[in-house]
């Protein structure tokens, strides 16, 4: 029997953003599978790209997804459920019926694969298995965006902050660079705001020194951990870390 290779991961214990820039490392193609109360979404790698994703969530697929962003009324979704039932594939049958075009549907498809994709960082609790060498066929539609940009706009696009905050340590932690060559995924502010993690700023002050916001300061923070451009240093004693935003507060 061929051994299967693959790597577990708990997002209740590391966040998405972690396992993919783990995984990324490796530079092997495979499927993320993350799983939680009979869900599933399933993110394929291939040379370093994130090119596709699927779930198993019904809410999530292509008919819901256009139907949200009326590009499909409620008329013509029943119509292209019925004959979906029949056996043939929704794009084809929007294709036939004229209700979106070949550029019009390659686009609402992207659409939807990002919206399975960036959701998926949200998610606090689940198994993650990433199997080895498994690859994705006989879909024409990628979005082929290399893993290091999908973890940042997941990132960037995270609900929960304080779960981001709590990953980079305490009040005292201090943050040290790490240099690498995806600092160029950043914009001209946030790079000069790497250069003031120095070594010795704590991470509560050094979050009040960004381009934005306390909350969002500490999200481009989590964003050059992930993607390994700083580290954490020593930090004497630890201290709860509160963010006041408009909605509320964040804690660590």
């Amino acid at each position: 029997m061929e051994k299967r290779f693959e790597y577990r991961g708990d997002l209740a214990v590391t966040p998405l953003a972690e396992i993919l820039a783990t995984i990324h490392r490796y530079r092997v193609p495979g499927v993320v599978r993350v799983s939680r109360d009979g869900r599933q979404r399933l993110i394929y790698l291939e040379n370093g790209l994130v090119i596709f994703a699927a779930t198993n969530e019904r809410e999530l697929s292509l008919g819901p997804y256009l139907l949200r962003r009326r590009l499909l009324t409620p008329e013509m979704g029943r119509e292209a459920a019925r004959r979906v039932r029949e056996g043939l594939r929704l794009g084809q049958i929007l294709l036939e019926m004229g209700v979106l075009d070949e550029p019009a549907l390659r686009e609402a498809v992207s659409g939807q694969i990002r919206e399975i994709l960036w959701g998926a960082f949200d998610w606090e609790s689940g198994e993650v298995v990433f199997d080895i060498g498994e690859r994705r066929s006989g879909e024409v539609i990628r979005i082929d965006l290399s893993i290091p940009e999908v973890i940042l706009e997941g990132i960037r696009r995270a609900k929960d902050v304080r779960r981001l905050v709590q990953r980079l340590g305490h009040a005292t932690t201090v943050l040290e660079q790490a240099p690498g060559a995806l600092l160029s995924l950043f914009s001209a502010a946030e790079r000069a705001y790497y250069e003031r993690v120095d070594g010795r700023t704590a991470l509560q002050p050094l979050c009040s020194k960004g381009p934005g916001a306390a909350a969002e300061n500490a999200r481009i923070l989590y964003a050059f951990f992930c993607l390994g451009l700083i580290r954490k240093g020593a930090a004497p004693g630890a201290k709860r870390i509160r963010y006041h935003t408009s909605g509320g507060s964040l804690g660590s």
